[in-house]
């Protein structure tokens, strides 16, 4: 039985030739069924070894390794990983730059900084910037058992759900082109008027709240509903 190193192991996709549709079809069917990829971005022995024996016991995650910022960067872009296990003092206290290159790089990414000393200003500096997944070296097992798929598994979602969205804003977007009329301006207005104050009604509910929700005291609301025409 092959008990080498599983971290760079990259499953296998069919290679036939197809369509462009066929492609991103079978790129999509990958991405939700692929590993997890867990970036692990730190110098010290020790806990890497740790964090891959760790992934070895328990599978579901395949940790990928980089000692430099620009073997992390090359990693987060070849890889697209869920998750990055930064060392927050890593070369030097780099952690949060190389976080926040990763987010641009791989987005949806989850960075999770390790802390070996909590009073250094690095830890408010990462939760000044919204990074707040900062755990404690000593505690990274425990960490590693309860949170790390569950994260993955996060990030793995929403990588889906931007997906979907990117599919939705470019094959099921509308056709429908507004055309320039020939409307005289105060007609023009008028309907304008017509179609936000009515918009207001059916999201508020009410003319109370359909009032506030214009901006505006609710007897110039009711006036400029009677002028309208609007009863409703």
């Amino acid at each position: 039985m092959d008990t080498g190193s599983h971290d760079s192991i990259i499953p296998e996709t069919d290679l036939k030739p197809g369509s462009a549709d066929d492609g991103e079809a079978r790129r999509g069917a990958l991405a939700a069924s692929r590993t997890p990829v867990v970036l692990v971005v730190d110098t010290t022995a020790h806990r890497v070894a740790a964090i891959k024996a760790w992934s070895w016991q328990h599978r579901g995650i395949r940790p990928v390794v980089a000692g430099t910022a620009t073997s992390a960067y090359e990693a987060a872009s070849s890889e697209q990983p869920e998750v990055a296990l930064i060392n927050l003092m890593f070369r030097g206290g780099r952690g949060i730059a190389v976080a926040v290159e990763l987010r641009r790089i791989a987005p949806g990414i989850e960075p999770v900084f390790v802390v070996e000393d909590p009073s250094v200003p690095e830890v408010h500096a990462a939760r000044d910037l919204g990074m707040e997944r900062l755990v404690a070296a000593a505690s990274l097992e425990d960490w590693l058992d309860r949170g790390l798929k569950p994260l993955a598994k996060l990030a793995k979602l929403r990588r889906q759900v931007m997906a979907a969205q990117r599919d939705v804003e470019t094959l099921a977007a509308g056709n429908v082109v507004p055309a320039v009329s020939g409307l005289s301006l105060d007609v023009a207005e008028r309907r304008y008027r017509e179609t936000f104050l009515r918009s207001k009604m059916a999201t508020a509910g009410g003319r109370r709240a359909a009032a506030r929700l214009a901006g505006v005291p609710y007897t110039t609301f009711c006036v400029m509903l009677r002028k309208l025409g609007i009863k409703h």
